[in-house]
């Protein structure tokens, strides 16, 4: 078929965390194995292509195949060499659910994840799809200037008070550079697009503990070798474009990742701005390219294509790398 190599969709496989009750199924279900238990389930895999975790193709020319392999075997469809920045998949992109606060944390800067961690650093940023209420917010930033006035906040435990905290709602976007201590909140259903990274070093975990009794290990040293020392709040330019029926919101695009919403309520044809779209459909359905879509639909948007023709209600998150 013509589009064989311009959109194929992904499976959406689910992640694991202490802060997952199955709650991301309610908005995304997918098919399970029926024994399967679910209660832990934090969240749905939208694109990832490290060797060790990569979405796996559902339909096209590749299918069968996985997100890493595609990109060893045919890069191209990536972009040009010199648009393919690095040796990897340079992002992910997942959704969840946070059933209980997530552990304040920080992730490697590219410097030092090179050096120490033998991969790259973590960049990331967050969509808020949802909240269970409001008002809600996030740990975003502390407010220590100086090591020596961070580790005071350690020795006294004074992790609250440390802490910067920002307020959320439905449609809010958070950039934060890797160093950035955070942490999303319980309630909140967030879509997280970030540089190729597994790695988190876990700052604070409010002294919770497991089945066994024990308190979950913390990573200090590292958090205190990558943490941005003061923290400095983001500022957004964000961009609107109309085309047609469809209006599109440029979230974001620096050297690490480029991220817009995509709104549609009709038949509209959108410029693709990147060699490559990794898209997920938050909400609504209806068609790009011809083919069905719903919430919860997963796409790669190749260098095969330039533009896409969009039809429907639906709500898009397109992101690149």
């Amino acid at each position: 078929m013509e589009n064989e190599d311009r959109i194929m969709f992904l499976e959406t496989p689910p992640f694991y965390a202490i802060w997952g009750d199955g709650s991301i199924l309610k908005r995304y279900p997918i098919d399970f194995y029926e024994k399967t238990d679910i209660s832990n389930i934090a969240g749905l895999s939208i694109f990832a292509g490290l060797k060790d975790r990569s979405n796996k193709f559902i339909s096209g020319k590749f299918i069968g195949k996985s997100v890493y392999e595609l990109y060893k075997e045919n890069p191209e469809l990536f972009g040009s060499e010199e648009e393919r920045k690095w040796e990897i998949v340079p992002i992910q992109v997942g959704i969840g659910h946070a059933c209980s606060d997530l552990s304040i944390q920080v992730h490697p800067r590219e410097d030092y994840a090179l050096k120490h961690e033998n991969c790259h650093g973590k960049s990331e940023c967050w969509y808020i799809v949802d909240v269970d209420e409001e008002p809600m917010d996030v740990v975003l930033g502390h407010k220590a200037k100086a090591m020596e006035e961070l580790e005071d906040y350690i020795a006294r435990d004074a992790y609250d008070d440390l802490a910067l905290r920002t307020p959320i709602h439905k449609g809010t976007f958070l950039n934060l550079e890797a160093g950035t201590l955070h942490s999303l909140q319980k309630g909140t259903t967030f879509i997280e697009v970030c540089t190729s990274c597994l790695l988190t070093y876990r700052f604070y975990d409010y002294h919770r503990k497991d089945k066994n009794g024990k308190e979950r290990q913390l990573d200090i040293e590292k958090a205190k070798a990558n943490i941005l020392i003061p923290y400095e709040e983001m500022t957004y330019d964000f961009k609107e474009y109309n085309y047609g029926l469809a209006k599109e919101k440029e979230l974001i695009d620096n050297h690490n990742y480029s991220v817009r919403i995509i709104d549609v309520v009709g038949a509209s044809v959108v410029p693709k701005k990147k060699p490559f779209y990794a898209c997920f459909v938050i909400e609504g359905e209806g068609e790009v390219e011809g083919y069905k879509v719903k919430a919860g639909s997963s796409f790669l948007l190749t260098s095969k294509i330039s533009e896409m023709h969009v039809n429907g209600k639906l709500k898009i998150l397109a992101a690149h790398g």
